[in-house]
C-alpha cells in the first residue's frame, strides 16, 4: 500500500487503522467465511472505510476497492509466509550442520 500510495515508510502508523479494519472486516475460511467483527460483535459486517488521513499531504486519501485490499493482503500473508519459510530452512541447515559437527564429520565443501 505504501507502494501504490507512493508514502512514505514513516507514514505506516497512518495506514495501520484502515490494515486493522480490513483485516477485521474480510471474510476467512478459518471463521467459517465470516468476518473477525461477525463474530465478535454477533453483528453484520459494516460497510468497510472509505478514505484516510495523511496529515503530511493534508488531504483525505480514498481506501482501494476491497478487491485490490484483498490482493494487497494476499500479497502481505505470502510474503510473511516466504520470509518465515526462509527461516525455517536456514534454521534446519543450521542444525543439521551442528549436528555434523557434533559428529565429527566434515562439514567444508
Amino acid at each position: 500500500m505504501i507502494l501504490e500510495y507512493k508514502i512514505n515508510h514513516t507514514d505506516w502508523p497512518y495506514l495501520m487503522p484502515m490494515v486493522q479494519a480490513s483485516l477485521n472486516h474480510t471474510a476467512v475460511p478459518s471463521l467459517g467465511n465470516k468476518a473477525p467483527v461477525e463474530l465478535f460483535t454477533g453483528l453484520p459486517c459494516p460497510t468497510p472505510l472509505r478514505e484516510f488521513y495523511l496529515p503530511d499531504a493534508g488531504e483525505l486519501k480514498e481506501v482501494p476497492e476491497i478487491d485490490k485490499i484483498d490482493e494487497f493482503l494476499a500479497d502481505l500473508r505470502a510474503s510473511i509466509q516466504e520470509m518465515h519459510r526462509a527461516v525455517k530452512d536456514r534454521r534446519l541447515k543450521q542444525r543439521l550442520l551442528n549436528k555434523k559437527r557434533e559428529r565429527g564429520e566434515n562439514t567444508n565443501h
